[in-house]
């Protein structure tokens, strides 16, 4: 995104999953890079407010207050893998990016996990010059589905996936499951990105598309096994994550 002073943004949404694996957005992160070098902005959503178990993030220690500095909070920072780690390269290319992209960017892609904490940052839906909503994401829950790690293995980019309700799933009644045209399921549908496939069958009238990006091999984590595409039409005075879960608790001007 450029703004009308010529400086670009870069907007992330912070998620925390809690103790029974649900996923939920709960702040923004926002890179913007201009004539003076690059500045790092973030706010707690409003729905951080609202999670019982959840507290706040480590040197983010108030929910009201706008962050800002020069340099990538070090919350943050420690998810960047820097481009000189000679493993750089391999990450780069499991997320379909090659070895020159940005650093933020890669972690944008793979969402920054560790497996010392619940956190994770991921991209919002993005507006196509053709009124289209696009966005990726990887499969969720592959390991965890009889017969979906050799079924990713089967799949090449461009292949079609249909999605199916699971609402028996319990975690979460708004499950989405992805299968394959012979029936066998390769993985779930984030839980960030459920409403906005919700709002999207409902506005549209069909389900959004979601087709094959990117596989890789079985020596990959299984939460970077299979990157998707989601592509629908853009629906008329639509705004994606516009409930006000959603809405930062201070503002990101």
């Amino acid at each position: 995104m450029t703004s009308e002073h010529g400086s670009t943004e870069r907007r992330l949404y912070v998620s925390w999953r809690d103790p029974i694996g649900s996923i939920h957005p709960i702040g923004m992160l926002v890179r913007r890079r201009g004539a003076e070098g690059e500045r790092f902005l973030f706010a707690y959503l409003k729905l951080a407010e609202q999670l019982p178990e959840f507290r706040p993030l480590p040197g983010l220690p108030e929910l009201h207050r706008r962050y800002e500095s020069r340099s990538l909070f070090p919350v943050f920072a420690n998810r960047v893998m820097p481009r000189s780690r000679p493993d750089f390269d391999l990450l780069a290319h499991r997320v379909d990016l090659d070895g020159d992209a940005d650093p933020f960017e890669v972690m944008a892609r793979s969402g920054g996990v560790r497996a010392t904490d619940r956190i994770e940052v991921f991209s919002g839906p993005v507006r196509t010059a053709e009124n289209r909503t696009t966005c990726l994401f990887f499969a969720r829950g592959i390991r965890h589905i009889e017969g979906a790690e050799q079924a990713v293995a089967d799949l090449v980019p461009g292949d079609r996936l249909v999605l199916t309700l699971d609402p028996m799933n319990d975690f979460n009644p708004r499950a989405m499951l992805m299968r394959v045209s012979d029936g066998r399921s390769v993985g779930y549908v984030p839980d960030y990105l459920l409403e906005h496939i919700h709002e999207l069958r409902d506005l549209n009238g069909s389900d959004p598309e979601i087709l094959v990006e990117h596989v890789n091999d079985e020596t990959t984590a299984p939460h970077l096994r299979l990157l998707c595409r989601l592509d629908a039409p853009w629906p008329p005075g639509y705004e994606p994550f516009s409930d006000a879960q959603f809405r930062p608790l201070a503002s990101l001007a």
